[in-house]
């Protein structure tokens, strides 16, 4: 096989991901938006649905599934996710990250190793719900 089939088939994977991730989200919005709204009544369907949404997560993320901030080395409390690049970093290191990054007139890099995303901005990132419960239920 070739390295550019190689390349072209990673592309293709890294794109899969990012429109997996993408739909995992809008899930995410659509059922945290049924379960603000709903009553008492509906609590043991939003309670399947919960669990539901969370053993789909976790079978798409498998072997992604880490709650280390990258930059603190300790369990996230408020995960934000990158849209960018997918990856994830607690709230207040990666905003006092940029904000110290800004200061000095630079981009700030992601911090995960290997990561091609040289500018990671506040405007990218979005707490990650279903893995801030994850954590909170381990």
């Amino acid at each position: 096989m070739s390295l550019s089939a190689v390349h072209s088939t990673l592309s293709s994977l890294k794109t899969c991901q990012a429109d997996i991730g993408t739909g995992m989200d809008i899930v995410t919005d659509v059922a945290l938006d049924v379960a603000e709204t709903a009553g008492t009544e509906n609590d043991a369907v939003l309670k399947k649905l919960e669990v539901m949404m969370l053993e789909c997560d976790v079978a798409v993320t498998q072997s992604e599934v880490n709650f280390t901030c990258p930059l603190t080395q300790v369990e996230m409390v408020n995960p934000m996710k990158n849209k960018k690049c997918n990856h994830h970093y607690d709230r207040d290191a990666i905003m006092g990250m940029i904000k110290a990054r800004q200061n000095q007139k630079k981009k700030l890099r992601c911090p995960v190793v290997g990561c091609g995303n040289t500018d990671v901005k506040q405007g990218d990132l979005i707490l990650d719900q279903i893995m801030k419960r994850q954590i909170q239920k381990r």
